[in-house]
């Protein structure tokens, strides 16, 4: 290669680095092009064309580049920083993380690589390491406004909202505030129990960005949060004229309109459920859905199981309705941890254990042997019940029970809670096992239970399936309590003879969980602590689904401390045998 042809060649690299400086990266990557076949042995060269075709959207050339990069100079922490945007910009935090530990092993005060660190540490949900590679990144570049801004969004995946809320009042000191910065400040708002405020944050990011579909639907759910069901509406509506094939606001909208008290409306958009990825199923060999209509021709209704424990239970207190309409066989696809307690209480009823579901992507089920052995000729889902038998609240029972325990399973719970003392027998849970984001606002925390075990006299009873060593323990510390253990019963598996315990209770105290949907279903009394009057409420303040339910909700900027304190009176009326 000729000194003139490699002058040359450096000089279309200058000229290509001056576009991309500029973010011309369509004038740039022709430029690096051309020089490739005489700069081939420069490591720079190849990082910054690498750069380029990333900043194009051509990952695998990109790839390649830095790899040639890092082949010519290995030590380069500036080109292994940047290959490590590559998986993160793929949401690969693994790949990311290797090459980012690589690259500030070589240059420890890095503060790029720290901030990107922190992004990988936060994808692969490790907030806490998270937020002290960003401490470190922010030390080394206190400038940088747009990291003081991950550090809000950090610390809100920490649910600390007020240290959250302190980093963004910072930032605003420095830095015009933009949609992302309302958006990180009405999480910390709610998140602190100040819903309103942060409806008001919501509204200002649409007012920069009215066509944030998401931001409309993250306002429609704070509105119902709120209580201002009809505003939520509105909202949802809005999120799903901006986004009309977004399975996830579509379902919104569904829920929003049943908040609201839309019964119908709601239950004729509630297929959108199907489609959620995240509950997907493709059920092969089914016959056709059911019309309506009463049997005709002897062949059978099978119903299908969707959804978790406690929907699968409250949705159940609707096949009595539906026997009565179809009028022929009808076969019940349950859980089968439920399936001898639907026998029990459904005479007619045939329940079957739960079609295997596969292991792809979405899964599917096989139902064609099952509806050849039965002669099964319609079928209908387990949550488009209430569609044909629940069309207002004025269709709900107002008698207690429907789910019969097993007799001598309850008079043996009810002899043991005698020998134990004389006091009444209260079971206590106080959250879901399945343990979700937003817990805080779903589920009170330990220490604000105590009130409800210091109000009164009762035999406390733990309804709580996994409940550890340290939260019984801290219980107990807390309040002077004792939580009462029950032994010899699984709670998470034997559920017919969880049954009967908690129908042999005098009470059941416990958010919205499966417990206190079977404490509903076999009618014992109850006191339902709800985060907010959601979609299965159709409208209602109590949950219509459980008459023998005392339901209090926690609407609008309310913290799990004041329920619990508007629950301790009606504690003590339940127990005293009043209404």
């Amino acid at each position: 290669m000729s000194t003139q042809s490699r002058a040359t060649a450096v000089q279309i690299l200058q000229n290509a680095l001056a576009q991309h400086n500029v973010g011309r990266i369509g004038e740039a990557l022709p430029l690096y092009e051309a020089a490739a076949p005489q700069l081939h042995d420069l490591s720079h060269f190849w990082h910054f064309y690498g750069l380029a075709l990333f900043q194009s959207g051509d990952a695998a050339q990109a790839i390649d580049c830095f790899r040639r990069s890092l082949l010519l100079a290995p030590g380069d922490a500036n080109c292994i920083n940047r290959f490590a945007c590559i998986f993160l910009s793929g949401e690969d935090p693994d790949d990311a993380l290797f090459q980012l530990r690589h690259a500030l092993a070589i240059a420890p005060d890095h503060p790029e690589a720290w901030r990107n660190m922190a992004e990988a540490e936060r994808l692969s949900g490790d907030p806490f390491n998270a937020r002290v590679s960003l401490e470190k990144a922010m030390a080394l570049r206190p400038e940088e406004a747009s990291w003081q801004m991950s550090y809000a969004a950090v610390l809100n995946d920490l649910e600390r909202p007020e240290e959250a809320l302190s980093a963004l009042q910072f930032l605003s000191t420095v830095s015009m505030p933009n949609p992302e910065y309302y958006f990180q400040e009405a999480r910390a708002f709610f998140d602190a129990f100040k819903a309103s405020s942060a409806i008001l944050s919501y509204r200002k990011a649409l007012l920069m960005t009215p066509g944030a579909a998401q931001a409309w639907n993250n306002l429609q759910l704070l509105e119902r949060r709120v209580g201002r069901m009809q505003e939520g509406v509105k909202s949802a509506t809005r999120a799903c004229v901006l986004e009309p094939e977004n399975i996830g606001l579509q379902h919104g909208l569904t829920d929003a309109l049943l908040s609201a008290g839309e019964i119908a409306r709601g239950q004729a958009r509630n297929f959108w459920r199907h489609l959620k990825p995240e509950i997907r199923i493709i059920r092969q060999g089914l016959p056709e859905e059911w019309d309506g209509e009463p049997c005709g021709d002897g062949k059978g209704l099978l119903i299908c199981h969707e959804q978790g424990i406690g929907d699968e239970i409250r949705f159940a207190s609707c096949i009595p309705d539906i026997q009565k309409r179809f009028g022929g066989p009808v076969f019940l696809e349950a859980d089968k941890r439920l399936t001898a307690l639907f026998a029990r209480s459904f005479p007619g009823v045939t329940p079957i254990e739960k079609i295997q579901r596969s292991d792809t992507e979405p899964p599917t089920a096989q139902y064609g042997p099952l509806v050849e052995e039965h002669c099964i000729g319609q079928h209908m889902m387990l949550a488009d019940l209430p569609s044909a038998v629940r069309p207002s609240l004025e269709t709900f029972p107002g008698k207690a029970g429907y789910l019969v325990p097993d007799n001598a399973e309850t008079t043996f719970w009810k002899e043991h809670f005698r020998k134990i003392g004389s006091l009444p027998a209260v079971g206590i849970s106080w959250r879901s096992g399945m343990r979700r984001s937003g817990a805080r606002h779903n589920y009170p925390e330990l220490k604000d239970i105590v009130p409800l075990l210091e109000a009164a006299d009762f035999l406390p009873v733990c309804l709580q399936y996994d409940a550890s060593v340290y939260e019984t323990a801290a219980i107990q510390a807390s309040s002077g309590r004792q939580l009462y253990l029950p032994s010899g019963i699984d709670q998470r598996d034997e559920l017919d003879r969880v049954a009967a315990m908690i129908a042999a209770l005098d009470l059941v105290i416990s958010p919205n969980t499966s417990v206190l949907m079977m404490a509903g279903a076999v009618g014992t009394p109850s006191i339902g602590l709800h985060s907010q009057c959601g979609a299965i409420f159709f409208g209602a303040e109590r949950d219509p689904w459980f008459p023998g339910e005392c339901s209090l909700v926690k609407t609008g900027d309310r913290s799990w401390p004041a329920l619990i304190d508007e629950a301790v009176p009606h504690l003590v009326r339940m127990l005293s045998g009043e209404n």
